[in-house]
């Protein structure tokens, strides 16, 4: 029995296989279902490829085509979001040192003598206002 239903289930296959050739007004037409009244051929194994023609030749050559633009296009889109990423952790960068150079003012200006505080709030002002017009 376990036989006979391995056979069936590896048979079952094949007659999905099954390809119908019709002929209507001179024209041949492949189908999976039977032809209506038509003239009609079955045929078991998958019918060869339809020779290329100028249209499909021409077809084949403008999806290449599209193809080789889409694939340049999402190039350069991916050149373009890796050139932001390296601006963004550059700029990153030069907030953190500019935060740091803002933060050492700050240590020099409460470390001043009084005849040098002045000075050093200058270059404090200075440093702050830098940080704020490139990081903020």
């Amino acid at each position: 029995m376990k036989l006979f239903l391995l056979l069936f289930s590896l048979l079952q296959p094949l007659t999905a296989l099954a390809v119908y050739r019709c002929e209507s007004q001179g024209k041949v037409t492949y189908a999976d279902l039977p032809c209506q009244g038509n003239k009609l051929e079955i045929s078991n194994e998958a019918s060869a490829p339809a020779p290329d023609t100028d249209a499909t030749k021409k077809e084949r050559s403008e999806v290449n085509r599209l193809q080789k633009l889409r694939e340049q296009r999402e190039r350069q889109d991916q050149q373009i979001r890796d050139l932001s990423a390296r601006g963004a952790a550059a700029r990153e960068r030069k907030c953190r040192s500019l935060a740091l150079q803002v933060k050492w003012r700050e240590e020099d200006v409460r470390e001043s003598t009084l005849d040098k505080a002045t000075k050093e709030k200058i270059r404090l002002r200075r440093a702050a206002e830098k940080f704020d017009s490139e990081c903020r």
